[in-house]
């Protein structure tokens, strides 16, 4: 009898900032919720995985129930790894060919709203310490 041991990954976070044609940024206000990391904050797609999935697999999942925006493998360019307040990996993709358009919908489930943002008005959004940087190394990655 052959006994295969299956190991569940770690948990790990996977991120993407997408940038349209046209260099904006898409954002989304997170709800302003006590004990949510970031509540009030304006973000980027993605949150936690789940059991077996690869940080591309949680992106584009992610993507797809934050967004209903279609976004193959190919297409999400790994720029950083980071830490999260709760010591978690976050992997940080860059997006700029993606299908279909945001749904407010499917945003309102998770967020407050959402918004694709010129980078010369980023400053006008409330938005954690080190969105800037990880925005400028995904322009500089493209």
């Amino acid at each position: 009898m052959l006994i295969i041991e299956i190991k569940k990954h770690k948990n790990f976070a996977s991120i993407v900032v997408f940038v349209d044609v046209n260099k904006k940024i898409l954002l989304l206000k997170r709800p302003n919720k006590k004990n949510l990391t970031y509540a009030g904050k304006w973000g980027f797609v993605g949150g936690g995985s789940e059991d077996y999935e690869t940080p591309k697999e949680t992106a584009i999942r992610e993507t797809a129930e934050e967004t209903a925006l279609k976004v193959l493998p190919e297409d999400l360019k790994l720029i950083d790894k980071i830490e999260s307040p709760d010591k978690r990996e976050v992997y940080v993709f860059v997006c700029n060919k993606y299908e279909g358009i945001v749904r407010t919908n499917s945003v309102k489930e998770e967020h407050d709203d959402y918004d694709w943002v010129a980078v010369d008005e980023l400053g006008e959004y409330d938005m954690p310490d080190n969105s800037m940087p990880l925005i400028k190394k995904a322009l500089s990655a493209l």
